[in-house]
């Protein structure tokens, strides 16, 4: 079940975080990555950052072509990637809905009678595996998708611009971790006692999918993720990793 409620945590160990796995349009290399360095560093608790299906065929605009796009396929490749990153974590677990999952939810509310249907169906699917796996989730929204563990927030990400990590931060005021841009960056602010510290994940899935064939920005597209130790004192510290 979706938790919509502010949540902030206090715990200790050693975590790691991801973003953008995008469903069967994931990067399998990169992932193996991920999963390898998961094997090394063996940590305690795991965050999906977002946009653990890709969900084409829903979007505003899709093409004739992309409607056709196989939606079971894109479910399961987002639940096998979950169940990977999971499996083991004996600390938090959470899945943060980004906007590409969000068009599934979305459809339940606004869809025709046919697509309602049909998004509440797979909805139900994902949450019995969620809920399974004893993996918590929040929707996409910019306060109710936050979560807070020690003093870093967490979240899929609401800016795109090439200085997502900087603007977050100005917002937030907090260390935080993102996702949602696909890029590979990180900004340091004024913070006290601690400067504070803005991390973007990176992605896990293609560098260059079909759909962003004409567009420079996936020039700047970098597979990553984060790793760190939330400690006994309520503070953090984590890196940016890219591969």
């Amino acid at each position: 079940m979706t938790d919509h409620n502010h949540t902030q945590i206090k715990t200790s160990g050693k975590f790691m975080a991801l973003s953008c796995t995008h469903g069967n349009l994931m990067d399998e290399a990169a992932f193996a990555y991920f999963m390898k360095e998961k094997k090394a560093y063996k940590p305690k608790h795991m965050i999906h950052l977002g946009d653990a299906f890709e969900f084409t065929a829903l979007r505003k605009g899709a093409t004739e072509d992309e409607k056709r796009i196989d939606i079971e396929e894109d479910i399961e490749w987002g639940l096998w990637a979950l169940q990977e990153m999971m499996e083991g974590i004996k600390g938090e677990r959470w899945f943060l809905r980004g906007n590409h999952c969000e068009r599934l939810w979305e459809m339940a509310q606004k869809g025709t009678t046919v697509g309602r249907d049909f998004a509440k169906m797979h909805i139900a699917r994902i949450e019995e595996f969620l809920g399974d796996m004893k993996i918590k989730t929040k929707p996409y929204c910019s306060t109710q998708g936050v979560i807070q563990i020690n003093d870093l927030l967490a979240m899929h990400g609401y800016g795109f611009g090439v200085n997502a990590a900087k603007d977050h931060m100005k917002v937030y005021h907090k260390s935080l971790m993102f996702g949602h841009t696909h890029r590979a960056e990180s900004a340091i602010g004024t913070g006290w006692p601690y400067p504070i510290e803005a991390l973007n994940v990176g992605m896990m899935m293609n560098k260059f999918p079909k759909y962003a064939s004409r567009t420079t920005s996936v020039l700047s597209w970098t597979h990553g993720f984060a790793k760190g130790e939330f400690h006994k004192d309520g503070t953090h510290s984590k890196e940016l990793v890219t591969i």
